[in-house]
């Protein structure tokens, strides 16, 4: 290395110079984050609101039933939580689709209550409140006829089960809008003295579907029954909310977290103890100077004590190959064959001579690979002499 390049050797980088290295790909995260935050802060804008929100414009809100509500003269209200809901008063409408209700929840919700709506009911509302009432799949028709003494039902008519998925049966409980395999869109019973209507689908309310056939007639009879409505979707933020299946919390034992805290605790001091040890990092001029000829000893000391003599071999054949494929006319990507015919040609020598030392001989002893070497320097120095005048041939030990 020159004494020009040793002057311009760079050191390690500091602290300021990575950090003005990386500038710009901060920059670009930087850009990427304020991205996906403004485009997370417009989808949630978009958001109407909860599926069968009563503040809810989308196709699958339900604003509209809402809205004729009001204009019946019915105060529609809220609450998010079971507290909330057993507090007020007036026909209570549970939206169970999520099936996060518990039975004693059930029990809170029907204190003092005079009639209940629950849609969608899961496994624990049909058992609490009518267990008569069973699921019955999906209905088999487009249309079904109220086919019940119910008022309601009566008045209504007919309902449309265009993108209803849901229903039930019941044994002793007034099943209305059933279809000719039994599976009926609402149930009405008695619980307690409550009067209990089941709506299977919420679908049939949503505001895609509330205008067509009796739809709206149904929900208008089931929920304007009373001047107030307690409009009941359950967040899961209520303390009351069941959690579903137990959690791997719940069935860990309570010894088990603070084992688990006193052993990452044992690793952090472990991983401190063991990195002070090291001591402080040392600052080094990099590049570090490496001598080409120590290089090339250390790869022939490797070499040597692997006795990898044909490895050896090929490497100083690719070597002379390299440097005298340009002297012959010849491209850097020729083949050895085409090497071999032309070194034989502007040398004069046999062909079969000048391809054992490029290629065919194979060193079984260490003398063999330093003959095989002296070989290729005076071919190669031949080669040299044939094609730059003035340049002499050797004269002894030709292969």
């Amino acid at each position: 290395m020159t004494a020009a390049a040793t002057a311009q050797e760079a050191v390690t980088p500091t602290l300021g110079g990575l950090v003005r290295r990386a500038r710009f790909w901060v920059v670009v995260a930087v850009v990427v984050v304020l991205i996906a935050i403004g485009t997370a802060i417009a989808n949630s804008s978009l958001v109407p609101g909860p599926t069968f929100g009563p503040d809810n414009p989308g196709p699958t809100g339900a604003r509209a039933l809402r809205s004729v509500l009001e204009q019946q003269g019915v105060r529609v209200s809220t609450p998010t939580t079971v507290a909330d809901a057993a507090a007020a008063s007036g026909t209570l409408l549970v939206d169970d689709t999520e099936a996060t209700i518990t039975a004693a929840s059930w029990a809170k919700l029907l204190a003092g209550r005079t009639r209940v709506v629950v849609l969608d009911p899961d496994r624990t509302a049909l058992d609490t409140l009518l267990p008569d009432a069973q699921p019955a799949g999906t209905p088999d028709a487009a249309t079904a006829s109220a086919s019940c003494p119910l008022p309601l039902a009566r008045r209504a008519g007919t309902m449309s089960l265009q993108g209803v998925g849901l229903a039930l049966r019941a044994s002793t409980s007034t099943a209305c809008f059933t279809t000719p395999s039994g599976a009926a869109q609402l149930v009405s019973g008695t619980h307690d003295g409550v009067q209990v209507l089941l709506l299977a689908d919420r679908t049939a309310f949503t505001n895609e579907h509330i205008a067509a056939a009796g739809n709206a007639a149904v929900a208008l009879g089931a929920l304007g029954a009373t001047p107030e409505l307690v409009w009941f979707q359950q967040s899961p933020l209520d303390p009351a909310a069941s959690t579903g299946a137990p959690t791997l919390q719940d069935l860990t034992p309570a010894w088990v977290t603070p084992l688990v805290v006193l052993l990452l605790t044992a690793g952090l001091a472990a991983a401190l103890w063991k990195g002070r040890r090291l001591g402080p990092i040392v600052v080094e001029a990099l590049p570090v100077v490496v001598r080409s000829r120590e290089t090339v000893e250390g790869r022939a000391r490797l070499y040597g004590r692997g006795r990898a003599r044909l490895h050896a071999a090929d490497a100083l054949r690719i070597g002379a190959i390299r440097r005298m494929a340009p002297d012959l006319g010849l491209s850097r990507t020729a083949s050895v064959d085409e090497v071999v015919v032309a070194a034989a040609q502007r040398t004069g020598r046999p062909r079969d001579t000048v391809a054992a030392v490029l290629l065919t001989a194979e060193p079984a002893t260490d003398a063999d690979l330093v003959r095989l070497s002296d070989d290729l320097a005076r071919l190669e120095a031949a080669v040299r002499a044939a094609v730059v005048p003035g340049t002499s041939a050797p004269t002894t030990g030709a292969p």
